[in-house]
């Protein structure tokens, strides 16, 4: 497996920020070749958060993604139980989810970004809150955070 490097949290968040987007998800959801969607994703993985994955990296994570959050949806409902929270069987299976349902996407993508950086965001919320987010501390969280916030203004 020579080349091949897991994808860290920091990675996969940044994907699912691009992924929220509504611009993507609608292009996403209605086209069959998507080569071209998945170049953008990685351009703009790199520009707005410093990470550098090919097209081919991000269309598979993405697969591979939707794949986990269908295996730990039925894994779920075959338990039969409703306590206990479905991040058991998928780590960001919250915002997985929140994306494809386009849960607490109403308001916009950036806040939506914000709250998927913190890893606040509720698949069973509607809305989000325009209310402070916690910010967590790190260089790539802050230095994300700035250029969302220079994007806004």
């Amino acid at each position: 497996s020579s080349g091949i490097r897991h994808w860290t949290d920091d990675e996969v968040r940044a994907l699912l920020c691009v992924w929220a987007d509504r611009n993507i998800r609608e292009r996403l959801k209605s086209t069959l070749r998507n080569k071209s969607i998945f170049q953008e994703m990685a351009q703009q993985m790199q520009r707005k958060y410093g990470v550098i994955r090919d097209w081919r990296q991000c269309r598979t994570k993405y697969k591979n993604l939707k794949y986990d959050y269908k295996i730990a949806k039925s894994a779920h409902a075959a338990g039969g139980s409703s306590a206990g929270s479905l991040g058991k069987y998928m780590k960001f299976f919250d915002e997985v989810e929140a994306i494809l349902l386009d849960k607490g996407l109403e308001n916009g993508s950036m806040e939506m970004q914000k709250r998927l950086y913190d890893g606040e965001l509720e698949a069973g919320s509607a809305t989000l809150s325009t209310g402070t987010s916690s910010i967590s501390t790190g260089a790539f969280k802050g230095a994300r955070l700035m250029k969302l916030t220079q994007d806004a203004s």
